[in-house]
């Protein structure tokens, strides 16, 4: 049995989140039916990141395991022929019987972008926040370096029980100004539900002057919940990274 890794991409608008949900699009249902389709039996997915409602991805890692012999450089091909046009696979290739997209990553990277023009862009609309203010990306990024480390983000999580292990590594916090906007980058060695989407929404009140600048640190610290969650278009999957 061979284990098989895809590097995928997808724009999140029309897709009800990553994981597969019965009678609903999702980025797992579509991949399988077409994976299940091509190699001529059932072929269940494992994805490294379960992206939500919305949120798109640019490197998002999947595998799964096939008993056929297709070259990787012709699945591919013949995939991306089947798939829609808002989901294609960027590579494949065969990996030891040991790798598992979700639990050998070492760490997920997102992005999330807020476009801060006066008026709302037609070309923003799918990938970015509209927010018409300015943001101070320099008190943002303090806030972040609070708070970056290994702690409990449950109140930066959301629909959790509360026997869910929710500490996590914070590896990188970085804040980039843009020509129309701001960046905001988080690295950890994983994501809880809701937990960039709410801590970005924090961010944007520490840049506006709403919130001081360690209303983060301060958060975790007294482990009240965050409330102000940033909508899904801005957010996407950049890359998953593993260990050599």
């Amino acid at each position: 049995m061979r284990n098989l890794r895809l590097r995928i991409e997808y724009d999140g608008t029309e897709f009800h989140g990553f994981a597969r949900q019965q009678g609903t699009r999702t980025v797992q249902g579509v991949l399988e039916h077409a994976l299940t389709a091509t190699l001529g039996e059932p072929i269940e997915v494992v994805g490294a990141s379960r992206t939500d409602a919305g949120v798109h991805a640019r490197g998002q890692v999947v595998n799964f395991r096939t008993s056929r012999p297709i070259p990787t450089e012709r699945l591919t091909t013949v995939l991306n022929r089947r798939l829609p046009t808002d989901l294609k696979v960027l590579d494949a290739r065969e990996v030891s019987e040991r790798f598992h997209a979700r639990f050998s990553a070492h760490s997920r990277v997102y992005r999330y972008t807020l476009y801060t023009g006066q008026h709302p862009s037609v070309w923003r609309i799918r990938y970015a926040w509209h927010l018409p203010r300015q943001l101070d990306g320099a008190a943002m990024q303090a806030a972040l370096e609070q708070i970056r480390g290994e702690h409990d983000f449950r109140p930066y999580s959301v629909k959790l029980p509360t026997e869910r292990n929710t500490v996590r590594m914070l590896y990188r916090g970085q804040v980039r100004p843009t020509r129309d906007g701001v960046q905001i980058e988080l690295e950890a060695n994983g994501f809880l539900r809701g937990m960039v989407r709410l801590i970005v929404g924090d961010l944007t009140q520490v840049g506006s002057g709403a919130l001081p600048m360690d209303a983060l640190a301060e958060r975790l610290r007294t482990r009240q919940q965050a409330t102000l969650m940033a909508p899904p278009q801005g957010l996407c999957l950049i890359r998953v990274k593993y260990r050599r």
